[in-house]
């Protein structure tokens, strides 16, 4: 699945590594200016890793909101409560490591049950049972810049 790209809602995932016996999964996650963030989140096994490459981002990590430019990084360890959302004006791109890389999947997954639910429950339906096999607890609502 390497250089596979994956829309989720109007955020771009593409898969730069991704080996199940590998100890990591490296993917880019480019958003748009006023996308909204992914619900608060924690996972309780993954520590996620973000390098802003371009574009600005504000994490929300535990209760600490913190911007990031180019050349920034924000380490998520497991447990903490976190998200993201684009904060400037122009499109921005983060690399994401995953350790381990089991979490990789969910994003080809997502994209795919959301472009199949036919309304807002059926999204909510999809979220719901693959947060129930991936690394994921939604905790909070997204968060609109």
């Amino acid at each position: 699945m390497i250089g596979l790209a994956v829309k989720v809602g109007a955020v771009t995932v593409a898969y730069l590594h991704e080996d199940p016996s590998s100890s990591y999964a490296l993917l880019s996650w480019a958003a748009p200016p006023g996308t909204p963030s992914p619900p608060v989140h924690v996972h309780h096994r993954t520590e996620e890793g973000f390098y802003v490459v371009s574009g600005t981002y504000r994490f929300l990590v535990g209760d600490e909101t913190v911007e990031c430019a180019a050349g920034g990084h924000v380490l998520v360890r497991p447990g903490v409560p976190h998200t993201l959302w684009n904060a400037g004006e122009q499109d921005a791109l983060a690399l994401m490591i995953l350790s381990p890389p089991d979490f990789a999947p969910y994003f080809r997954e997502l994209s795919n049950g959301l472009a199949n639910a036919t309304d807002e429950d059926a999204a909510l339906s999809v979220r719901r049972e693959l947060s129930s096999r991936f690394d994921i607890e939604v905790v909070g609502q997204p968060i609109t810049p």
